[in-house]
């Protein structure tokens, strides 16, 4: 027999595969035999021959393999070595073709079907295959969206990689079946049947939110026997106390302790309710931060190095490299003081005693365990930092992305970039991973899509993950709605999402402009060799190239333009409206424009009348009026009328509302 295989292996040194398969085959049909069943994987193994099969090549090595641990024999045939060593290095070679094959095929059977029949390769293959399996199937039980699934996952992948948000997927999807239909029974089943499931806090919110809805008083009474650890037990106090107690009497408030003698805000309750009817905004005065009353009074001293708005009853404000929360009284409301805090929200706040991060509740007492980074509150979502990995809370601070990531940004539009291995990747609000493929990505915007940039080019991809603009471009610019531009090569043109390109890429990009220089209103700036043209949505040519210096986009109706180094205003008929005479002169807003005539900034109105004139330059400070830093530090209006002079400085209150001080101490309120 062993002078059959020494012929099978001659015949295999000069290329017969046919010859060579035939003996090794009769070989093997006698007897098992480690020799011939080398041949046949080298053989199978090899792309030179029709029986080229990966396969057959892992069936045979296999067997060479098991039968030379039995009898250890080494025996050289021709040119062929056949050892414990030349039977791995073909097992590894065999392995390594069928592990590139099945990341290929990139399916749960190609996988499983690997991972069955090439237990010989090495380990780092077999971990790849078990992870792109693992993959494929949480993939797949986040489709089906199951809960079943998902536990027959959990038990059967005991040591995935996925192991943990599995878990986590379990309990959201438990929570979606048992809760379907919002009914405030289903919560409460839901919040009694599974305790320790990670969606509980969101079952308090939602029960707390039907009856806050319907003012149930009844619902509001046992949420609040029933269920003292939910987040919103105490604004259910509050709401059933407010419900209960409408007219704040001795009679009724006594009525209302004994009806409810667990009630935890006996002595506070009334204080805080009539603190919560006082409104205060936060007042800068000179280097100091305190609060002024809608009377425009002086309710809290400036004292503070700096303070928030007040949130749920209390402010943040910080003095002498400290930090603490105060009421409306001005008193330290948990006399505690940190190194930074965050405003409260739901009832819990971030603060940061030492080097660590925790949660606070309405009450200041430690709710979480410590963290070594807390991000602000952005979209719902609190990004978490625990040792050298990312995660993420919800905004009742229950985790809902472990913390895996080395970088994690803030969440825009439910979606965030994530960090690893110096690569970007995405995640949903929900966990959904993206994975990190690209050297940067940016935020998503408000359809969902994000610019994202590899070997140092520039694309589009949408929250699915699919590619809808290749990246084949130098720049892509965020404009408008739902337009982009484009640049290749320093020249830039138009692309809208929907998949159309308004106008080719032959125009002189510059960096230095912003975004609104390009595009307003479906209207496309174009570029050429110092020129300026106008197109729309169609390529429409609107204003072509050799009529003006400089055009801007149309304001109340009126066009700026720039011929002869002077600007002028046109209609959108490009009839002339206010005549070439400014050296500066911008957009219209609030239907005036600011301008400029040798030393003089104007305020100029929709029919070319200046309203207003002076030496000093003009700042819009609001949506009505202007400041001027004049010898009398002047606010006017936009009709052109002061309407207060001698200001010592102003301060935003929101988007509607200017605070104004005088030199003189008085204190005004401007409203929009």
């Amino acid at each position: 027999m062993a002078a059959k295989v020494e012929k099978g292996f001659e015949a295999l040194k000069v290329n017969d595969y046919f010859q060579a398969k035939k003996i090794f085959s009769e070989v093997l049909s006698k007897k098992t035999d480690v020799y011939a069943s080398y041949g046949l994987a080298l053989i199978f193994s090899r792309q030179d021959n029709p029986f080229s099969n990966g396969d057959s090549a892992c069936k045979y090595i296999h067997l060479s393999f098991n039968l030379f641990l039995q009898n250890k024999k080494a025996l050289s045939f021709f040119d062929f070595q056949v050892d414990s060593i030349s039977i791995m290095n073909l097992a590894d070679s065999i392995t390594l073709k069928n592990y590139r094959s099945t990341k290929k095929q990139n399916s749960i059977g190609a996988c499983n079907y690997f991972l069955r029949s090439n237990y010989l390769a090495k380990t780092k293959y077999i971990q790849e295959i078990v992870e792109q399996r693992d993959d494929l199937e949480f993939d797949h039980i986040i489709a089906l969206h199951n809960s079943d699934s998902t536990t027959y996952f959990i038990l059967t992948h005991p040591l995935s990689a996925f192991y943990n948000e599995a878990f986590m997927l379990k309990d959201r999807q438990i929570y979606d079946e048992q809760t379907q239909g919002e009914q405030a029974e289903k919560y409460i089943a839901f919040i009694k049947n599974y305790p320790k499931n990670v969606m509980v806090n969101i079952a308090y919110e939602k029960l707390f939110d039907v009856y806050r809805q319907s003012a149930d008083v009844k619902g509001l009474a046992g949420f609040v026997q029933n269920f003292p650890n939910a987040p919103q037990n105490l604004e259910a106090w509050k709401l059933l106390f407010s419900l209960s107690a409408k007219e704040f009497s001795y009679y009724e408030l006594k009525a209302f302790v004994d009806v409810y003698p667990n009630f935890p805000l006996k002595n506070s309750i009334l204080i805080e309710l009539e603190l919560n009817k006082v409104i205060l905004y936060p007042y800068q005065q000179g280097d100091f931060s305190g609060f002024i009353d809608d009377k425009l009074k002086i309710a809290i001293k400036p004292m503070y190095d700096e303070a928030s708005d007040f949130h749920e009853g209390l402010a943040v404000v910080s003095k002498n490299d400290s930090v603490f929360f105060i009421n409306k009284q001005n008193v330290n409301a948990f006399n505690e003081f940190y190194t930074d805090a965050y405003v409260f929200r739901n009832n819990i706040a971030p603060v940061k005693t030492a080097n660590s991060w925790f949660f606070i509740n309405r009450q200041g007492q430690i709710i979480s365990k410590a963290f070594d980074e807390i991000n602000e509150l952005c979209n719902g979502i609190y990004v978490v930092k625990v040792g050298d990995k990312y995660g993420a809370l919800d905004h009742f601070a229950q985790r809902v992305i472990e913390p895996k990531f080395s970088k994690l940004g803030d969440f825009k539009n439910d979606f965030a970039y994530y960090i690893e291995n110096g690569l970007y990747g995405f995640v949903s609000r929900s966990g959904n991973v993206h994975k990190a493929e690209f050297d940067w990505i940016s935020d998503f915007d408000e359809l969902q899509i994000a610019i994202i940039k590899q070997n140092n080019k520039y694309g589009l991809i949408n929250n699915a993950g699919k590619i809808i603009l290749d990246c084949h471009y130098d720049q892509i610019i965020k404009t408008e709605g739902t337009d982009y531009a484009l640049v290749i090569n320093n020249s830039y043109g138009f692309y809208t999402i929907k998949g159309c390109f308004i106008s080719g890429l032959s125009f002189d990009y510059s960096k230095e402009q912003n975004p609104i220089f390009y595009s307003k209103d479906k209207l496309y700036k174009l570029v050429k060799k110092g020129e300026q043209g106008i197109v729309d949505a169609n390529g429409r040519w609107l204003i072509n190239f050799g009529n003006y210096q400089d055009i801007g986009f149309a304001n109340y109706g009126l066009i700026r333009v720039k011929q002869k180094n002077k600007y002028a205003y046109l209609d959108q008929k490009l009839n002339l409206i206010i005549p070439y005479k400014y050296m500066e002169a911008g957009d219209f807003m609030d239907s005036i424009a600011i301008c400029k005539i040798k030393e003089s900034y104007l305020l100029v109105n929709l029919q070319g009348k200046e309203v207003f004139s002076t030496s000093f330059p003009i700042l819009k400070i609001s949506k009505h009026y202007y400041f001027v830093n004049d010898e009398v530090r002047s606010i006017i209006d936009n009709k052109g009328e002061v309407i207060f002079s001698d200001v010592d400085n102003y301060q935003k209150l929101g988007s509607n509302k200017l605070i104004v001080t005088l030199n003189s101490g008085e204190i005004k309120l401007l409203s929009d």
